[in-house]
């Protein structure tokens, strides 16, 4: 029989395989998006062990459904997420531990019980976690079994199944008897505690006890000392990382630990990302040849200069260029924002002026992704003057390098700080073969003078030391007189605010790096123009307090005069069969008339309470900002691709669902999108509520418009507003459209709720042809 290991796409993985197999078992791995429980059953496991991974339990795919349905029926291991999986399976809640720890050793306290059979008190064991299972959520069901001194649960144990888990690694080098640990899961035969068989034949106990000879001794039976012939390194230089608690000591002999050195936090990383490309190396399709091979047939996306365009980016208005970052997590500040969308903010930064994207892609401390760096390319596709996309990581071999060309990156960083002069020099080269010109980063004189050395273009000074990760914003000031004439100087690191751009460019920097504050900001746009040390104007809102749209614009004449008497938002029709509907070349040359810069609008986190008022507040910056009205498309059942290839062609700021589509296809639209609500005569304000609060999360602006049988707009019939104001008192601005003219728009906007007001019909000479003198008094009478 078999031991199912699920696993949560984690490098850890391995080494629980590793151990695993050692130990006797016949090992079988799935990840947890790639099998179903059905799949799972079939398999007819012996045991069941789930693997660690990034994020929180409810991302782990089947393995809380895994959990519950081998639960009684055969012994379940769970590690790091898979212990948090437990708790959650349960009814637990998982929170933040109150401290993050990564790649670091605590000592632990334990029952001596389940695996901790036979296993010493203040056992040092490995962690990586920011999560943990909070102790006032912990289910009836489960009991803690370990915790560090200060009180974090490093373990729970069900009381009647065979479920045991642990937060930690103990199938890491730097975790003390973690293969006795794994032994004594391993033994186990049933699936509750009271019919537990002890299985000792089931395991290689000799390899246990030899292990465990080799820690207590030093005596690996070999010539030297201190060498574990089954975990793979000496175990004398098995660092105890960046310890927690007490001093790390082997069991029975001090002399292990008294020699040893603390890798940092970059060693770690590194030595990670080693691993990390070792097994994207194994996956089918993904050789060196074979991304070498993609890059050659075409397949990597056309690039820009990465020097030039940072240069570019040095103007009279705004002198210093900004590479703003896509950052979710970092080992320093943890999580900083995991529901980020790597290619909407990438775009809140292109519009924001940003010279340089860059996208940490290192997954375990930053949570990023080759994914999000690809998604980021392709929505920069069609920015005109797009900044350029730089690979944030810890390259150290060619392999991410051809990663970072296919994936769509203009740029790369190289470290010097982990890398010797012989393999800098190589990537250096390479990534130039590839048409990169990378981001050399350096963080004292030394490592400025081996990157001048290697001939760098495009040097970075990080004013956080990567081993400690302190910061020291006068890092980069030290380094300018040694860096030669013509090479550009980046500051990396610790800049939130004006003052500190300000300081560096008197000291002759011209480019910054800027992550976290970024990331953190209400305002990316207005913050990025403080970095950019852009001159600061006064925007008026004030003749904002309502929206004025004007819609069913058929001619450019008319959507200039529209913008002239002060619209706000100028509609055109793309509903079929309609009277007011407008074909795409016309459609064009009206946005051409009224239309002299592009926009993006960043709406809020769709989980945001405050939703609607805050897409409103959006879309009114955005309308201000850009010094024109934003150009609504009117669709009427329209398919989502034929939507977003008119936004597309035609260049819309906004698209209006104006018939019975899905909420949910909003999503799907690549412009924040209003949704009209028709409004039936005598229909119930509550049956309207739940409609308007369905699209909570999609839908930026509410239109509210007259329904009439066989009629969806133009109808120039009111309906009654006192529904408008029921669903203002919800947190909802509404936009009034249906029966609006110049001599009633006055009253409608005087309705509680009612942010702006949407005429068509009512501004009208004859059918598709708008009276000017109409337009421009109901704009001043809107806005009066």
């Amino acid at each position: 029989m078999t031991t199912l290991l699920i696993d949560n796409y984690d490098s850890f993985t391995w080494n629980l395989y590793q151990y695993l197999s050692e130990l006797g078992a016949n090992v079988v791995v799935h990840r947890n998006d790639q099998i179903t429980i059905s799949e799972c059953l079939a398999l007819n496991p012996r045991n069941l062990v789930i693997s660690p991974g990034p994020g929180h339990p409810r991302e782990a795919g089947i393995s809380i459904e895994a959990i519950k349905a081998f639960a009684g029926k055969i012994p379940i291991f769970g590690v790091c997420l898979g212990e948090q999986s437990i708790y959650e399976a349960y009814g637990g809640t998982v929170t933040y531990a109150g401290e993050i720890v990564h790649g670091k050793t605590s000592p632990i306290a334990h029952d001596g019980r389940g695996i901790y059979e036979g296993i010493p008190q203040n056992v040092e064991v490995t962690r990586y976690h920011s999560l943990s299972g909070s102790e006032s959520t912990l289910p009836d069901c489960l009991e803690v079994t370990s915790r560090t001194d200060s009180g974090v649960v490093m373990g729970v144990r069900h009381k009647t199944f065979v479920i045991d888990s642990v937060q930690y690694h103990p199938e890491s080098i730097a975790s003390e008897h973690g293969k006795r640990m794994m032994a004594n899961f391993l033994k186990w035969e049933g699936g509750k505690w009271a019919d537990l068989i002890i299985r000792n034949d089931l395991v290689k106990w000799d390899k246990v006890e030899l292990q465990e000879h080799q820690q207590r001794t030093g005596n690996s039976g070999r010539s030297g000392r201190g060498n574990s012939v089954f975990d793979g390194i000496p175990l004398a230089q098995a660092t105890k990382m960046n310890t927690t608690g007490i001093k790390a000591e082997s069991a029975g002999d001090k002399s292990l630990s008294s020699g040893l050195v603390k890798p940092t936090i970059l060693q770690t990383i590194h030595q990670q990302r080693l691993v990390d490309v070792a097994e994207a190396r194994a996956r089918p399709g993904s050789s060196e040849l074979q991304l070498s091979r993609s890059i050659a047939l075409g397949a990597a996306p056309a690039q820009i200069d990465f020097p030039a365009r940072l240069i570019a980016a040095y103007t009279s208005d705004a002198p210093v260029a900004v590479c703003a970052e896509i950052k979710r997590a970092s080992p320093s500040k943890g999580n900083i924002d995991l529901n980020a969308h790597a290619p909407s903010q990438a775009l809140q930064y292109a519009y924001g002026g940003a010279a340089v994207i860059s996208v940490l892609t290192e997954p375990k401390w930053f949570k990023g992704s080759l994914e999000d760096m690809r998604q980021v390319r392709l929505a920069l596709e069609n920015v005109q003057n797009r900044p350029a996309v730089l690979r944030k990581d810890f390259v150290v071999t060619r392999y991410q390098v051809l990663e970072a060309r296919l994936y769509g990156a203009d740029t790369l960083l190289l470290i010097v700080a982990i890398l010797e002069d012989e393999t800098l020099l190589d990537l250096l080269k390479f990534s130039r073969e590839l048409g990169m010109e990378p981001l050399v980063e350096v963080a004292n004189a030394k490592e400025m003078n081996r990157a001048v050395a290697v001939g760098a273009k495009v040097i970075g000074v990080n004013n956080r030391d990567l081993h400690t990760f302190t910061v020291d914003m006068g890092r980069t000031t030290g380094l300018v007189k040694l860096v030669p004439e013509g090479t550009i100087l980046i500051a990396l690191s610790g800049i939130s605010a004006r003052a500190d751009v300000e300081k560096y460019y008197k000291d002759g920097v011209r480019a910054v790096l800027v992550g976290e504050s970024l990331m953190r900001s209400n305002d990316a746009y207005l913050l990025l123009q403080d970095l950019r040390l852009a001159k600061k104007t006064e925007i008026d809102t004030s003749k904002l307090k309502t929206l004025v749209k004007i819609c069913g614009l058929t001619s450019p004449e008319d959507a200039v005069h529209a913008k002239v008497s002060g619209a706000d938002l100028l509609g055109i029709i793309f509903a079929k069969n309609t009277p007011r509907e407008v074909d795409i070349a016309n459609a064009a040359a009206i946005v051409k008339s009224v239309k002299s810069n592009t926009s993006h609008i960043p709406l809020p986190s769709p989980t945001d309470p405050e939703w609607f008022i805050k897409s409103h507040a959006a879309i009114v910056t955005a309308r201000t900002r850009l010094g024109r009205p934003l150009v609504v498309g009117v669709f009427q059942n329209q398919s989502v691709s034929e939507i977003n290839k008119v936004v597309r062609t035609v260049g819309l700021d906004l698209v209006q669902f104006h018939g019975d589509e899905d909420v949910g296809l909003a999503a799907l639209i690549s412009v924040p999108v209003i949704k009209a609500f028709h409004i039936e005569e005598g229909e119930d304000v509550a049956a309207v509520q739940r409609r308007v609060e369905e699209s909570r999360g999609l839908v930026a602006i509410v239109l509210l418009d007259t329904s009439i049988k066989g009629v969806r707009g133009g109808s120039g019939v009111l309906f009654d507003w006192k529904v408008a104001s029921a669903i203002a008192s919800a947190g909802v601005p509404v936009v009034l459209a249906g029966g609006l003219t110049a001599e009633n728009v006055a009253q409608a906007v005087k309705v509680k709720g009612v942010v702006g007001v949407d005429v068509g019909s009512g501004v009208e000479a004859v059918k598709r042809v708008k009276d000017h003198v109409k337009v421009k008094n109901f704009v001043l009478n809107a806005k009066s």
